[in-house]
C-alpha cells in the first residue's frame, strides 16, 4: 500500500515531466498565436496569454497547494527548459546586437544616443520622484535611506526595454524604416545602459554600508562589479570574434550547432557561476556584445542572420509560452501605490522622453509619444534585476522591488507590444499586405477540410489533385511602404550624400516644394558628380534627378509590376495613387514583390 501511495504521489510528476510541458506549450503557442491573428493583435500576446492559461490549468488540475508532491513536480518540471529560455534570450539578443554595425552607427548613431540619453534620464527622473513619494506616503516603517535606495533602483529599472517581445513584433509584422531602425537602437542602447548602471549603484551602496548583502557577495563587491560590466564585455568580445572564425570556416549547419551550444552554455556558465562564487558575467550583456561584434567584422553575416531567422520562430514562441507560463500574476494584486507609480511615471517618462529627444535632434517624423510607447515592453532584464535584488538586498525591501517589478512586467508584456505594432502602423513602415487578415491555401469560401479530403481521395484513388481557383489579386498598394523620405529639390549635394547615407535604399525620389515628384536620384547619377570639386557647389537634388524615372499606381497588379521592375531594372519605385499623378504616396521594394509573389496565403 505504501509503495502503491507512493507511486501515486508521483504521478503527476511523471505524466508532467519537461519533454510533456513543452510540447503542451507549443500547442499553447499555436492556439495563441492563431486566437492573435483572429482579433488583429501581435502573436506574442497570444503566446503569453495561453502560457499563463496553461500554467492555471496545470496548478489548478495538480499542484494547486503550495508545498504538496504535486505543485513541487510541477514546478521541476519547468527548471530543465531553462536551457531554451537562455538559447531564446541569446539568440534575440544576438539579433539586437546587429544594431551596433559600425555603417548603422554612423548613419543614425548620435541621434539614437540623443535620444536614449533623454528618454532614459526622464524614465530614471520620473520613476524615482514617483515611487519615492509613494512609498514615502505607504512605507514609513523603514528609514528614509531603505526608502532612497528603494526608489533609485526602481527608477534605474525602469530603463530596460524588453528585447525579445519588441522584436518579435517588429519581424512578425516585417517592420522596415528609420522609425524600426530607431526603435532598435534604443532597445539595445536601453538595456546596456541598464544592465551597467544598475549593477553599478547596487554594488557601490553595497561597498558604502547603504546596502547589506550577503557575505560571499561583500567579500567580493569590485570583483563582481567588475566582472558585471567590464567582464561582460570582455567575455562578448571574445565569443563575438572566435563565432566569426567558426561562421568563415564552418559549413552553416555546423555554425548553427556552435551558435546554441555558445549560448546554452553561457546561459548555464552563468548560473554556475554565480551558486559556487557568488558572482559571474551577466548573461545578457554578453550576448549582445556578442551580436555587435559578429555584425561588425563577420565575413557575409547575413547567411547566417537568415539562417537564425528562419529557425528561431519555434524557439521564440516556446519561450513567449514558457514567459506566460512563469508570469506573476499574483505579483499585480499586491503592487499597491508603489507599483502603480512605477507604471504610470515610466510610461510618463518614456513618452516624454522621446518627445524631447527627439525634438532635440530633428527626428524626421517627429514621433513623440508614439515612440517612447514602443519601449514599454519590459520583461527578461528586470525579471534578472530583481531575481539579483532579492538574492543580494538583505531588506523587506528587496521583496517590495520584486514584487514592484514583476507585477509590472504582467501589465507592460500585454501592453506594450500592442504599442509597438501601433507605432510602426503609424510610421507607414508596414506594408498593407502583412496587416491583411488572409485565407489559407483554399480559395475564398472553400473549406480547406472539404479541399485537404477531397485530395486524399485522389491521392489513393489514382485522380488528379484539385487545382484551387485563382487567388484574389493583390496590387501594389499592398505591399509598399507608406513611410517614405523625400529629397527637397532644392538640397544641395553635401545633403543629398547625408541622405544617401542613412538611407537604406539605392534609388532616392525628389520633391519640389509642392510635393511633386521631380525625378529619381540613382548612386551612379551621384557616382558621377562626387569627386567633381567645380560640380559640388553648383548642382542640386533636380539637378541629379532623373525626370523620366518610372512610377507605378497603387492599384498596379502584382504581375504586371514585376514587369515595370523588369523594364527599368531598378530595386525601388515610386508609388502614386492614380496614373498620371506625381503625389507619392509610398515605395515598393523589388524583393517585398519577389516574396508577395512566390509565398503562398497564409
Amino acid at each position: 500500500m505504501d509503495a502503491l501511495a507512493s507511486s501515486a504521489s508521483t504521478t503527476p510528476g511523471v505524466l508532467l515531466g519537461p519533454g510533456l510541458l513543452f510540447g503542451l506549450m507549443l500547442l499553447a503557442a499555436i492556439v495563441g498565436g492563431h486566437i492573435a491573428h483572429l482579433i488583429h493583435c501581435p502573436r506574442v500576446i497570444g503566446f503569453v496569454v495561453c502560457g499563463a492559461i496553461l500554467r492555471g490549468v496545470m496548478y489548478a488540475a495538480y499542484g494547486h497547494e503550495a508545498g504538496t508532491g504535486e505543485h513541487k513536480a510541477l514546478e521541476a518540471a519547468v527548471e530543465p527548459l531553462g536551457a531554451i529560455q537562455d538559447l531564446a534570450l541569446g539568440l534575440i539578443l544576438f539579433l539586437i546586437g546587429g544594431v551596433f554595425e559600425r555603417a548603422k552607427l554612423k548613419a543614425a548613431g548620435i541621434r539614437t544616443l540623443k535620444i536614449s540619453g533623454a528618454e532614459t534620464a526622464l524614465s530614471v527622473l520620473f520613476v524615482f520622484v514617483g515611487c519615492l513619494t509613494a512609498a514615502l506616503l505607504t512605507q514609513s516603517q523603514y528609514g528614509p535611506l531603505q526608502i532612497l535606495i528603494l526608489a533609485l533602483l526602481l527608477g534605474t529599472a525602469a530603463i530596460a526595454t524588453a528585447p525579445a517581445a519588441t522584436l518579435f513584433v517588429l519581424q512578425e509584422y516585417e517592420s522596415k524604416g528609420s522609425e524600426t531602425n530607431t526603435i532598435l537602437g534604443l532597445t539595445g542602447t536601453n538595456n546596456i545602459v541598464c544592465i551597467v548602471l544598475f549593477y553599478s549603484i547596487f554594488l557601490i551602496l553595497a561597498s558604502l554600508g547603504a546596502i547589506t548583502t550577503p557575505s560571499i557577495l561583500a567579500e567580493r563587491l569590485w570583483l563582481a562589479l567588475a566582472c558585471t560590466t567590464l567582464g561582460s564585455v570582455g567575455l562578448g568580445i571574445v565569443c563575438g570574434t572566435l563565432l566569426t572564425i567558426v561562421h568563415a570556416k564552418l559549413p552553416l549547419t555546423e555554425t548553427l550547432l556552435v551558435f546554441f551550444a555558445l549560448f546554452i552554455l553561457l546561459g548555464a556558465g552563468e548560473k554556475w557561476l554565480l551558486g559556487h562564487y557568488g558572482t559571474s558575467f551577466n548573461f545578457l550583456l554578453t550576448c549582445v556584445v556578442i551580436g555587435g561584434i559578429f555584425a561588425n567584422i563577420a565575413i557575409d553575416s547575413q547567411k547566417l542572420l537568415d539562417a537564425l531567422r528562419t529557425i528561431g520562430f519555434p524557439i521564440f514562441a516556446g519561450f513567449f509560452v514558457l514567459a506566460g507560463y512563469g508570469l506573476h500574476i499574483g505579483d499585480l494584486l499586491h503592487m499597491g501605490w508603489i507599483g502603480g507609480a512605477y507604471v504610470v511615471c515610466r510610461f510618463l517618462g518614456k513618452t516624454v522622453g522621446c518627445e524631447l529627444g527627439g525634438r532635440w535632434v530633428g527626428h524626421p517624423q517627429q514621433p513623440g509619444s508614439r515612440l517612447g510607447s514602443a519601449l514599454l515592453c519590459q520583461a527578461a532584464v528586470v525579471i534578472g534585476l530583481a531575481s539579483f535584488v532579492e538574492r543580494n538586498w538583505q531588506s523587506q525591501l528587496a521583496k517590495t522591488f520584486s514584487t514592484v517589478v514583476l507585477g509590472s512586467v504582467v501589465v507592460f508584456e500585454l501592453l506594450g507590444p500592442l504599442l509597438v505594432k501601433r507605432c510602426v502602423v503609424q510610421a507607414g513602415e508596414v506594408k498593407a499586405m502583412t496587416l491583411l487578415r488572409r485565407a489559407g491555401p483554399a480559395t475564398e469560401g472553400t473549406s480547406i477540410v472539404r479541399v485537404t479530403l477531397l485530395s486524399l481521395l485522389r491521392l489513393f484513388s489514382g485522380g488528379r489533385r484539385a487545382t484551387p481557383d485563382k487567388p484574389e489579386t493583390l496590387c501594389a498598394k499592398h505591399i509598399m511602404r507608406s513611410s517614405v523620405q523625400l529629397i527637397p529639390a532644392a538640397a544641395t549635394l553635401d545633403e543629398v550624400l547625408h541622405f544617401i547615407e542613412r538611407s537604406t535604399h539605392s534609388h532616392f525620389p525628389v520633391v519640389d516644394e509642392h510635393g511633386t515628384l521631380s525625378g529619381m536620384i540613382h548612386f551612379s547619377d551621384v557616382r558621377d558628380v562626387i569627386y567633381d570639386p567645380a560640380m559640388r557647389e553648383l548642382v542640386t537634388a533636380v539637378d541629379l534627378a532623373d525626370p523620366y524615372s518610372a512610377v507605378v499606381s497603387m492599384d498596379l497588379p502584382l504581375p504586371e509590376l514585376l514587369d515595370v521592375f523588369t523594364k527599368q531594372n531598378v530595386a525601388v519605385l515610386p508609388v502614386v495613387e492614380q496614373t498620371g499623378s506625381k503625389r507619392i504616396i509610398g515605395l515598393v521594394e523589388q524583393r517585398d514583390l519577389l516574396r508577395a509573389l512566390h509565398l503562398p496565403k497564409q
